[in-house]
């Protein structure tokens, strides 16, 4: 086995980006869906069991998809060993991240304070160990409940409350000084994915007004906090169209922002940790608001 070598903050920061732009670079506007999981099976820690959330759902994303891995399922070399698995030779472990709590002395006031501290370990996917079978995962999201006339976000959308128009035939989009969101009819759609995965990235943009999680919009296109916002609102669709079991279809237009991302990456690329943490946040919002029970999901 390679030795895993603990990397520093900012290496940690610089790496994750690089391979956010990679996947970028690689897939154009279909990014998101080549590391997203349309099987609503999101990466799965072997040591507690439940799905990763935030940036380590990225991480893991990309990983899989770029090494064609065909499980979800993610370990240490000392979880897979308890369990009888062996980790082959040569395998390359992917770094997830874990934050914690520190307490620190304030170098001016000498008091106490809590800051978040950086750290990554290693684990490595079931298609990389030998003499493991993976288990069979219940869906806790009772999808046949959900189901409305046109497609589960509908549902979704419905239940968290959200003011869903028609208005627009022709664009889909949320207007934060209404507060509603404006979207073609499904029929409108290749198909009633695309449809949905349209509605949820919206719907990541809707949690963002101040009487929800209060995200700071930029109202001008082509800047950076616009596009900023707009990479929140694709990972968030990403993020639900995983756990509904629906497949990620990034939406045409953002090609265009795809550049604005890249840079902003490379000169910021700690952009992409507060990013998704955001994206976490709002799809989180909406299953609480929707009412819906989802899997306890792992840190």
């Amino acid at each position: 086995m390679t030795k895993y070598k603990k990397p520093t903050t900012a290496q940690i920061h610089r790496a994750i980006a690089d391979m956010v732009i990679k996947a970028m670079e690689t897939s154009g506007a279909n990014w998101v869906r080549s590391w997203s999981t349309p099987t609503g099976h999101m990466p799965t820690s072997m040591s507690s069991g439940k799905p990763y959330r935030g940036i380590n759902t990225l991480i893991l994303g990309v990983t899989r998809a770029a090494n064609n891995y065909g499980s979800h399922h993610w370990g240490t070399y000392r979880q897979w060993s308890k369990m009888g698995a062996q980790v082959r030779e040569g395998a390359k472990a992917t770094g997830v991240i874990l934050y914690k709590p520190l307490t620190v002395k304030d170098r001016e006031s000498g008091e106490d304070k809590t800051i978040k501290m950086v750290k990554s370990f290693p684990v490595f996917n079931a298609d990389q160990v030998d003499g493991y079978t993976a288990p069979a995962i219940a869906d806790d999201i009772n999808h046949a409940e959900l189901k409305q006339p046109h497609t589960l976000a509908d549902g979704l959308a419905a239940r968290a409350g959200c003011d869903l128009k028609f208005v627009d035939p022709d664009r889909a989009f949320y207007s934060p000084a209404e507060d509603f969101i404006n979207m073609p009819r499904a029929t409108q759609f290749e198909d009633a994915e695309a449809y949905a995965a349209t509605l949820l990235h919206e719907l990541t943009h809707w949690t963002g007004h101040a009487d929800r999680l209060d995200r700071k919009f930029a109202t001008k296109t082509g800047t950076k906090d616009y596009a900023r916002e707009e990479l929140v609102a694709e990972l968030g669709a990403a993020m639900m169209c995983g756990s509904l079991g629906i497949s990620p279809m990034p939406r045409d237009d953002h090609a265009k922002y795809l550049s604005v991302w890249i840079k902003r990456l490379v000169e910021e690329p700690k952009i992409i940790f507060s990013s998704s943490a955001d994206a976490n946040k709002a799809a989180e919002w909406i299953y609480d608001a929707a009412e819906i029970t989802q899997l306890e999901i792992a840190a």
